[in-house]
């Protein structure tokens, strides 16, 4: 790994277009970084490490592209006119019989050279493909202009362990691009001579302070290409990568991750502001949103506390998720039903999360007597067909010692546990009665659920169900969102349900 949770740059090169022998690395830091095999078309001239020439025409523009003589077998798939900003080559299965040199330490240029030296459909995207060992991921440039070929192609190249998650890395390969793009078209950096010197202080500068500092500060000398551009400086810093927020529904249940209190104090104090009172710091309709968060009250109830609209607290907690700040876990009942994970072998394999599970389901550790391995023994024990209630039970949980419900959704936070969804669907009439009544509670007549409509209410018999809640049989929603769709208790609708003698159920 490089600096914090980046991941480490192990090599960059500069790869370019020759009028005369094609594909071409031109520079690589560190030297000697991209292999250079003469059995596979390889020569050197003048210190660089030219390609198959010919191997670069096999890429078809907006198609799918095989490279058969290469040491690694790669494709990609273009989507056509549509503006992609990332396109993913994958790699497919080495053949046993493949030359060792994929496996090497060295990038095989050989194999990649068509696709870091692309058709137009490539240029200025981002590109990640994957060779041997290595992710490399570039931004192609084509400059037109008076050049050999009316046109300078280049590509500035870095390369990580195939493992590493290069997300973060995105923007900062784009930027470099367009930089060495804008440099070129200024000053002719890289078509005019003695390039090669700020070139290389660049790509160094670029692999050591990104590695061991996550951001780099470079001064290059371009008064030799132009005056105006005698000093140029170029600032680069690494961002973690955040994905789009997740979908956050009405029956989901945020669960904190962080101290929202000392966050709230060390804010109050960045701003020289600790003789104010924090929430006055916080958006107000935040503030009130986390102070509902007890790991008990989903979304419907914190929009209900609170007083607020059900949307807007939707876009509070999907902003808190997108940091990272909470977690998303269902609603917790005796009656639910849970099933391991492959995950669960992390809890054997790692002590650390071991301590997390016992101070967290323990009342925070105060229950000395309790031992990690009965909590493992636990989760093990948990079964598909059996509900949480039927499993303390049967297991003699000692419920004073272990939080049930913090038990099982630390499972279900660590991805040790998954629920499995109850959804009912409704197999024969949705109404027995009246077409246009509904026996359901509602506003109108205050019934309750299942429970049949009085005469005065121009009711229906005791087993019709509403239209709103036959709508929602059709096996697409789970217990818990009609739940809190139609704000009754599982209890409730479980009793309407059986009532009604029509309704079956599908555990998924």
């Amino acid at each position: 790994m490089g600096c914090g949770k980046f991941p480490k740059i192990e090599a960059i090169f500069l790869a370019q277009f020759h009028p005369d022998l094609g594909p071409v690395v031109r520079l690589s830091v560190p030297e000697g970084a991209v292999e250079l095999d003469e059995n596979k078309g390889y020569s050197s001239n003048n210190g660089v490490a030219r390609g198959d020439d010919d191997s670069s025409s096999k890429l078809a523009e907006g198609g799918v592209a095989s490279l058969s003589n290469s040491s690694s077998h790669l494709g990609f798939f273009y989507g056509g006119e549509q503006p992609v900003e990332v396109v993913e080559l994958i790699k497919r299965p080495i053949h046993p019989k493949v030359s060792a040199a994929v496996r090497s330490d060295k990038i095989d240029f050989n194999a990649i050279q068509a696709l870091v030296i692309p058709k137009l459909p490539l240029f200025e995207r981002l590109v990640t493909v994957n060779t041997g060992i290595f992710k490399i991921m570039c931004y192609p440039i084509s400059i037109v202009g008076n050049y050999a070929r009316n046109a300078l192609i280049f590509n500035m190249c870095f390369a990580f362990d195939i493992k590493a998650d290069t997300k973060c890395f995105g923007p900062v390969v784009k930027r470099v691009g367009c930089l060495l793009k804008e440099l070129e078209i200024s000053s002719g950096l890289l078509s005019g001579s003695g390039g090669e010197r700020p070139l290389m202080l660049m790509m160094r500068q670029l692999v050591t302070k990104l590695n061991d500092h996550g951001e780099c500060q470079i001064e290059l000398d371009l008064s030799d290409f132009s005056q105006f551009m005698a000093s140029t400086g170029i600032s680069i810093k690494l961002f973690p990568y955040y994905g789009s927020p997740r979908d956050i529904e009405p029956y989901h249940v945020p669960i904190r991750t962080i101290d929202f209190e000392m966050v709230k104090l060390k804010s109050a104090q960045t701003v020289n502001q600790a003789d104010i009172p924090d929430d006055i710091l916080w958006d107000i309709a935040l503030d009130r949103v986390m102070q509902c968060m007890d790991g008990v009250n989903h979304v419907g109830r914190i929009a209900a506390l609170t007083k607020i609209r059900e949307e807007t607290v939707v876009l509070a907690l999907r902003h808190l998720d997108y940091y990272g700040c909470i977690v998303l876990a269902d609603i917790f009942q005796f009656g639910n039903i849970y099933e391991t994970q492959y995950r669960i072998m992390d809890i054997y394999r790692h002590e650390w999360l071991q301590r997390e599970c016992y101070n967290y389901v323990t009342n925070d550790g105060t229950a000395g007597d309790v031992q990690a391995e009965e909590l493992i023994r636990l989760y093990s024990t948990i079964q598909k067909r059996k509900t949480v209630a039927e499993w303390v039970l049967e297991n003699e949980v000692d419920t004073e010692r272990i939080d049930v419900r913090r038990f099982i959704v630390f499972g279900v936070i660590h991805k040790i546990l998954r629920r499995v969804h109850c959804y009912p669907v409704l197999c024969g009439p949705e109404v027995k009665a009246c077409d246009g009544e509904q026996s359901m509670a509602t506003e109108d007549n205050g019934a309750s659920v299942g429970e049949a409509a009085s005469p005065g209410h121009g009711g229906s018999d005791n087993g019709s169900l509403g239209r709103q809640l036959a709508g929602m049989l059709d096996g697409t929603h789970h217990m818990d969102e009609i739940c809190v769709s139609m704000d009754k208790d599982a209890a409730a609708l479980q009793q309407a349900f059986d009532s009604h003698g029509s309704v079956e159920y599908m555990y998924i």
